[in-house]
């Protein structure tokens, strides 16, 4: 049995539109953030929300106020996607939205590790001219100069540490929560043509959702104004399955803005820091 090819260096699709809408500074650099193709934990800080005051709720371009959960960069693509006919190029957009569990704490979005969280996702293909969205395309994966067939979609998350390689275990628990079994997120079918928006959150042959998740461990330094703070992201990972391999191809990945995640109770940081201020 054949094994799939390594990833090709990620290439960044299309470039962010960093126009405001408006010459209000805190509205300025939100938007700045807002279309962040990649996020770094330096980039991340470098123009943080601002504090203070009420901010005003902004649906995002998918409908979604931005307040609402930590959001995704630009969807990165790893390797080329062509029509049947190998003359036109396709390019592949993750859609992903965070749900429960996080607030924004000093500029962080912030989460407790006992606390559930759950991400939803949908994908589109894109063609030269316009979206492809119909719910069976058929297309090729280029890789290794040959070209293969994909026989379907599937779509998983993963958890890193920020600016590096090492890996985050994320723990997924049954409807019986912390009585019933726990187990890690695994990818799920998929199909393009999925609207976040316009479609109910939950799991279908165009939307996954991936409910009750946990990180299993917290970040590090948090709370700790003398050492640098850790940072988490998650990756929403679309692959690609091919007849005649055993391992799908990650053919794209969108990741999260930076991520703490706090291991102590909420007293811990509201008597000793002033980190902790999810009302802000």
């Amino acid at each position: 049995m054949s094994t799939s090819a390594a990833p090709q260096t990620p290439r960044q699709n299309g470039s962010p539109n960093n126009n405001p809408s408006s010459t209000t500074p805190s509205v300025a650099d939100r938007k700045v953030m807002e279309n962040r193709p990649a996020f770094t934990t330096t980039s991340f800080h470098a123009a943080p929300f601002q504090s203070g005051g009420v901010r005003k709720r902004r649906a995002d371009a998918l409908g979604f106020p931005v307040d609402a959960g930590p959001f995704f960069s630009q969807t990165q693509q790893h390797y080329n996607v062509y029509t049947m006919d190998r003359n036109n190029g396709l390019k592949l957009r993750i859609n992903s939205k965070v749900d429960r569990g996080f607030f924004l704490a000093d500029s962080d979005w912030t989460c407790y590790r006992r606390n559930y969280f759950q991400i939803s996702s949908a994908f589109s293909i894109q063609g030269t001219t316009h979206p492809i969205n119909e719910t069976e395309v058929q297309c090729l994966i280029e890789a290794d100069g040959q070209f293969h067939q994909i026989s379907q979609f599937l779509l998983g998350i993963t958890a890193r540490v920020s600016n590096s390689d090492k890996k985050i275990e994320l723990v997924q628990h049954t409807p019986k929560r912390d009585k019933g079994p726990q187990m890690v997120p695994v990818p799920k079918s998929i199909r393009p043509g999925g609207n976040l928006n316009l479609s109910s959150v939950g799991s279908n042959s165009n939307i996954v959702t991936f409910e009750r998740i946990q990180f299993k461990t917290a970040t590090a330094n948090n709370g700790k104004r003398r050492a640098a703070q850790q940072y988490y992201v998650v990756m929403v990972d679309l692959y690609a399955q091919v007849d005649g391999f055993e391992q799908p191809f990650r053919v794209a990945t969108s990741t999260s803005a930076p991520l703490v995640v706090r291991g102590r109770s909420p007293g811990h940081y509201a008597d000793n820091h002033d980190r902790y201020n999810p009302m802000a």
